[in-house]
């Protein structure tokens, strides 16, 4: 059996923190060493750290890239590494990532770098449909999507004491729990829910988490409290993660009312996935690259955008049959392990290198 040789250039990358941080880690994890022997350049410091990076991964790749079968650029920023790469080997198979913010970042030149680059390699892979509808928008060709993968046992590390977070909180044993989590940013509809939805649910015991932190904090808390919304809604901030495993795990949805913001997209919605892995019955607006995470029937409720009516009765259903979701999600929960393990997604890009060197390696 002949292994895939890859080399992988990415400046998102532990010990960083971050969202593409984590799906770099696991993607590069992920890889079967039994198909694929890889070598990674990668940054791993903030992203300050560009200036020196990008010539250094560039000299890098140039040197090294004979000894590769695919060079694997891990977002588009990076596409001039894997230009010149093409430009001074003309036949290395040479595959970009892209991400919803690759795309719809508002920078003139900015844009113009990535168009210089457009279709001078052998493919992209997007995150989500929504991302590659964008990409092909702009002009982009050679195409295909592969969703984001979760860690199927992020859930089994410590877990903080439900009990104490419910007492700091006031929820009580017969209060339906739901919970938001993210970045407080306009488009992931959380101050649009509180004063559209939560309204409808006065007289439901109902108690919403949000965790997180962002640009709308001060906002949301503003809607709260002018509409009287403090015994209900609780602003939770960042959390350490025993305290977000408790919540994942003991909570009876999760809730992502994304709205559509010019300008701004939701590339996947990991956080559903997750929320859906964990066990929550996961109702979810369903635009841009949400429509990839949550799959209606599968592992979750896709919702109208926008519509406070139907998610104040969905949630008002939940209410009323607790049990029921929540047998409900563990089987949508089976579906998420099965279908967005990294196992999975990383078996996905193999499948799509072995296309591009026109045989198959095993």
């Amino acid at each position: 059996m002949k292994k895939i040789k890859l080399l992988y250039v990415t400046r998102k990358y532990p010990p960083a923190v971050g969202g593409m941080e984590n799906f770099s880690y696991n993607l590069y994890s992920g890889f079967d060493p039994d198909m694929v022997e890889k070598d990674i350049i990668s940054l791993g410091k903030p992203q300050k750290n560009l200036i020196w990076f990008l010539p250094y991964a560039l000299v890098k790749t140039l040197i090294n890239a004979r000894k590769y079968d695919i060079i694997f650029i891990g977002d588009a920023l990076l596409s001039g590494i894997g230009f010149f790469t093409k430009l001074l080997y003309p036949r290395k198979k040479v595959v970009v990532n892209v991400f919803g913010l690759d795309i719809t970042f508002r920078n003139k030149l900015y844009q113009l770098y990535l168009k210089l680059f457009y279709n001078k390699f052998d493919t992209y892979i997007a995150i989500s449909s929504e991302t590659e509808k964008a990409f092909r928008k702009r002009g982009g060709k050679r195409s295909c999507v592969i969703s984001c993968g979760v860690d199927t046992e992020q859930f089994s590390g410590e877990c903080a004491d439900y009990e104490e977070i419910c007492r700091r909180n006031g929820i009580e044993k017969d209060d339906t729990v739901i919970v938001t989590v993210g970045r407080l940013v306009k488009r992931k509809g959380a101050e649009w829910f509180v004063s559209n939805v939560m309204p409808l649910l006065r007289d439901e015991k109902v108690k919403y988490l949000i965790i997180g932190d962002g640009e709308e904090r001060e906002k949301i808390a503003e809607s709260i409290k002018n509409h009287c919304l403090g015994d209900k809604v609780k602003m939770l901030g960042r959390i350490g993660a025993p305290e977000l495993n408790a919540v994942y795990t003991h909570a009876d949805a999760f809730i992502m009312p994304n709205i559509h913001v010019d300008g701004d997209m939701e590339g996947f919605g990991l956080v559903a996935v997750e929320a859906s892995l964990a066990g929550l019955a996961v109702f979810a607006s369903g635009i841009e690259g949400i429509r990839d995470a949550v799959i209606d029937g599968k592992n979750g409720w896709i919702m109208e955008s926008g519509n406070a009516k139907q998610y104040a009765d969905r949630i008002k259903d939940l209410c009323s049959d607790r049990g029921g979701y929540r047998r409900k999600a563990a089987v949508y929960s089976e579906y998420t392990r099965k279908n967005y393990s990294w196992s999975s997604v990383c078996g996905k890009y193999v499948s799509l290198f072995e296309k591009l060197l026109g045989k198959d390696k095993r």
